[in-house]
């Protein structure tokens, strides 16, 4: 049941949002918040409402009212008194319907001692404003919710940080608002309890501990889950179906909290992935949590994050915003053509060469404008880690410290959510398996506590994303034993260091074994490396056994164009995406040689590098043969090194990239296409599949090159 009657909340919402635009005071801001209580007053008295809402009704009137005589501007001081006494009006009329909506369950039955039924949330959208104010809802309110994650966590760091303190209860009371406005009544009276127990904190009656911490977080998890069940409604287009998550349990022992009771303890929130970890059976017994330290400076330092000053903005539909970006493209497709045109190219005299270049560089600046409009930072993603590494260390009985660097870092949107979940997999297998416990590491010399960091940055004109840990590393001799055992390389394989790292990406390569033999590390990194590769970019690894393990993520700015290098095969032209290309040279007969089960190979500052013919792997006629007569471009096919012979490079370019249709399905060199200058389309060819053997990549027969 809702705790306030719709026209009492209604009211309430009103007078609270007088309260947020009170700035400045003055009898136009009394007048209006007397008009507001004179109504709630009223409608409290005709509801018969208790004695003590009555009394804080007058008592905030009263007030208002010799404000109201003073001409002067109200101060801070006015301002706080104000917020203080309508906080004691909401508390006393909410205290009263909760206290009589318990005597009703207990009547019954479905109270505490009865069956007890959790509340079901019908949502009632009658019209395109509603849905729009719904959906609004659950956008502000995932944004909320983040905000009391990250700072409930600093407060586990540091409980009596008020201003954090003051930001979550403030998120919590917005939430609750906005859930009463739109009848939510499930959703609001968690809202309102959770509220309670911040204010509770407030007012220096309760202390903020593990089990009030936990409490908070389990509060949070459930409205986001109401917000998961209430977007799935509304894209299903099923608004009929009551939405029921358990509440009344937790409802139930906050207010023990509340009431000084000892509440049991709270589960781990972390469910972790089957698949990805596997944790030693002394794993089960945690040890103490890891006091305050650095973790609690660096976070204090960076969660209560001030927003900047708010300028004007518009919120727009994203498939709008796709809709405006895919155009943006056409057209700087169109201007290239209309530019490289033969007959503009011979006809470039008078003020036409001027005009050319104005309008590519018109163009140029819009496609850069329309792009920056889809760019978010990835402060949201790099945040989620915050309490992955809370509640999987707790599991763990691990101490752990996390830093993050970088987070104002911009990058597309669609990249930032594509990549929540690749890192929460290496975080999961770098806790997991990565650091050891306290004892393990004070043994070696290290301070108990393990530390993570993740670092964003622009490099190279995209993105580099670098997770580091302290922990037991990656002992290189036994990759390349286990992936022999495996079978993944040949008995004969000597790559350099960096190769062997690169062998935990390989798809089979992590066994139950794996997890004590190699340090634990690599389980499902396959998996890792194929979300990066759909990004567009690469992942590397670099490691030193007993002293911690690096990856660097390589992404593009933006998946919708593509910085590229245009080669030359026979008569035709393809592109290769730059970050994955090494370096390319022209090699001498010295640097090539055979060798067996790899074929033509070169030597590159004494590292053997297999030499792919493109035109070979590609079926195409005319290509060059021998790689003395050609360029061989190193790239990194799924960790590993290929030399990729061309006839010649063309020229490096970013390019629009278009989808391929139905005929290239099966077709899996190939990632895309873009539409060159002079009209011609060229594909974009796909450097993980080119290293696969061809068995795996399914293209055409290559007679020349075998990979390993």
């Amino acid at each position: 049941m809702a705790l306030l009657d719709q026209h009492t909340d209604q009211l309430l919402q009103d007078i609270a949002l007088e309260l947020a635009f009170v700035s400045s005071g003055g009898q136009q801001s009394a007048l209006n918040l007397l008009n507001a209580l004179g109504k709630l007053k009223q409608s409290v008295q005709e509801k018969q409402g208790s004695a003590q809402s009555v009394a804080a009704l007058s008592r905030l009137i009263s007030w208002l009212e010799a404000m109201g005589e003073s001409a002067t501007p109200w101060g801070d001081s006015e301002l706080a008194s104000l917020q203080q006494h309508y906080l004691a009006l909401e508390k006393s009329l909410y205290s009263t319907t909760e206290s009589n909506g318990a005597a009703e369950r207990s009547e019954d039955g479905s109270g505490e001692g009865g069956s007890g039924s959790e509340p079901a949330l019908l949502i009632k959208v009658e019209s395109k404003d509603e849905l729009e104010l719904l959906n609004e809802f659950c956008n502000e309110g995932r944004d909320l919710l983040n905000q009391v994650e990250q700072g409930v966590l600093v407060l586990e760091e540091n409980p009596g940080h008020r201003e954090t303190l003051n930001q979550v209860f403030r998120a919590f009371h917005t939430f609750k608002g906005g859930a009463g406005f739109l009848g939510l009544d499930a959703i609001k009276d968690l809202a309102h309890i959770l509220e309670s127990l911040l204010d509770a904190a407030r007012q220096n009656t309760l202390d903020i501990n593990r089990p009030v911490i936990d409490l908070i977080l389990k509060g949070g998890d459930t409205l986001r889950q109401f917000i998961d069940q209430i977007e799935q409604s509304i894209r299903s287009g099923n608004q009929h179906t009551p939405i029921i998550i358990p509440t009344l349990e937790l409802i139930s022992r906050v207010k023990a909290t509340l009431a000084g009771e000892q509440p049991a303890a709270a589960p781990v929130a972390f469910d972790p992935d089957p698949h990805s970890l596997h944790p030693d059976p002394d794993s089960l017994n945690p040890s103490p949590a890891a006091g305050p330290g650095e973790l609690a400076e660096e976070r204090l330092a960076e969660a209560p994050h001030k927003p900047d000053p708010l300028s004007n903005f518009v919120k727009i539909d994203t498939q709008k915003l796709d809709a405006l970006i895919d155009l943006v493209g056409e057209l700087v497709i169109a201007k290239s053509m209309v530019v490289e045109h033969p007959l503009l190219t011979q006809q470039r005299k008078g003020e036409l060469p001027r005009h050319l270049r104005q309008l590519s560089r018109i163009s140029s600046d819009l496609q850069h404008n329309a792009m920056s409009l889809r760019m978010v930072p990835i402060r949201t993603t790099f945040q989620k880690m915050n309490r992955l590494v809370r509640d999987l260390a707790s599991s763990q009985g691990k101490q752990v410290m996390l830093a993050l660097k970088g987070e104002d870092t911009e990058l597309d949107r669609n990249i930032v959510e594509a990549l929540t979940e690749p890192l929460l997999h290496m975080m999961r297998n770098s806790i997991d398996h990565g650091l050891e416990k306290a004892e393990e590491r004070l043994r070696c010399g290290k301070p108990a506590q393990g530390r993570i960091e993740i670092e964003a940055s622009h490099q190279g004109g995209g993105i580099l994303i670098r997770i580091s840990d302290d922990g037991r590393g990656i002992d290189p001799e036994k990759v390349l034993l286990k992936a022999r055992e495996k079978g993944i390389v040949e008995s004969n394989f000597n790559g350099s260091k960096s190769e062997i790292l690169n062998l935990i990406f390989q798809a089979g390569f992590s066994t139950a074994a794996t997890v004590t033999d190699v340090s634990g590390r690599g389980v499902g990194m396959d998996v890792v490396q194929g979300s990066i590769n759909r990004l567009r970019g690469r992942i590397e690894v670099s490691s030193e056994a007993g002293q911690g393990t690096t990856f660097l993520i390589r992404l593009p700015l933006t998946l919708a164009i593509i910085d590229g290098m245009l080669v030359g095969v026979g008569d035709q032209r393809f592109i290769l995406p730059t970050l994955s290309i090494v370096e390319s040279f022209r090699p001498t007969a010295t640097m090539l040689s055979t060798v067996k089960g790899q074929g033509r190979v070169v030597n590159l500052r004494g590292n053997l590098i297999p030499i792919l013919n493109l035109a070979a792997r590609l079926g195409i006629q005319g290509g060059v043969e021998s790689p003395e007569d050609g360029i061989i471009l190193v790239i990194n096919s799924s960790g590993l090194a290929r030399g990729v012979l061309v006839d010649r490079l063309i020229t490096k370019q970013e390019v629009v990239i278009k989808a391929l249709g139905h005929s290239f399905e099966q077709q899996p060199l190939y990632s895309g296409a873009a539409i060159m200058g002079d009209g011609q389309v060229a594909l974009i060819l796909d450097p993980d599949a080119l290293g696969r053997p061809i068995s795996q990549a399914g293209s055409p027969a290559d007679t020349g090159q075998q990979s390993d």
